[in-house]
């Protein structure tokens, strides 16, 4: 009988991985928000909150005339 060994080697991120191109979602997300323009974001984010209101307000006022039915 015989036996396979397999051997993994196990990479750590270190600089050199990141220099190379290799990068992690978290590095990517601060050096991108870091680039943003902070009141363009608030601006997005409060125009996105508006949607989202304006979204939501059809689907409670259907819910409403539902319970009103019943």
């Amino acid at each position: 009988m015989r036996v396979i060994k397999i051997q993994r080697s196990i990479r750590k991120w270190d600089d050199q991985h990141r220099r190379a191109g290799h990068q992690s979602i978290r590095d990517f997300g601060r050096e991108f928000f870091a680039k943003e323009n902070h009141i363009e974001f608030a601006l997005e984010a409060l125009l996105f909150g508006v949607l989202v209101v304006i979204s939501a307000w059809p689907i409670a006022a259907a819910a409403g005339a539902i319970g009103d039915l019943l």
